[in-house]
């Protein structure tokens, strides 16, 4: 008696939960992307509205300044004082690409899930249907 294989509804139904799962994933990295980006804003304002200190540089001109001068020294901020939004590996990972400095090894992570939910219906060529895995930009 010899085993038969997957049927062609399994590979369907499969393949179509596949593909859902991977739409929802884009859409779910998409709102963390948000996110991120808005804690890095939040931390900017942040910096931007404490002209006298803040937690991260401390509160050095603040009692400087309380002594009755009315010199308002700027801090300087850059990338490494965002604090919550360095601490997210994603939103490194992007401002990396962005300013060109990613690392040259290549990572799983480097590549994207790509789907033609269009293209997930049953009776369509396998071959030209499964999905495929594309090098982000």
């Amino acid at each position: 008696m010899s085993k038969q294989g997957p049927s062609v509804d399994q590979y369907t139904k499969l393949k179509n939960d596949l593909t859902r799962l991977i739409l929802r994933k884009k859409e779910i990295d998409s709102k963390l992307a948000e996110l991120e980006d808005a804690i890095y804003e939040k931390e900017t304002d942040y910096f931007n509205e404490s002209t006298y200190g803040n937690i991260v540089k401390g509160f050095d001109n603040f009692a400087k300044n309380s002594s009755g001068g009315s010199n308002k020294r700027r801090l300087v901020i850059t990338d490494e004082d965002h604090i919550f939004s360095m601490s997210l590996a994603t939103f490194v990972k992007t401002l990396q690409k962005k300013h060109g400095t990613v690392s040259t090894t290549t990572d799983l992570d480097d590549y994207e899930d790509s789907v033609e939910p269009a293209n997930g219906n049953a009776g369509k060529d396998a071959s030209a249907a499964t999905l495929a895995r594309k090098k982000k930009a």
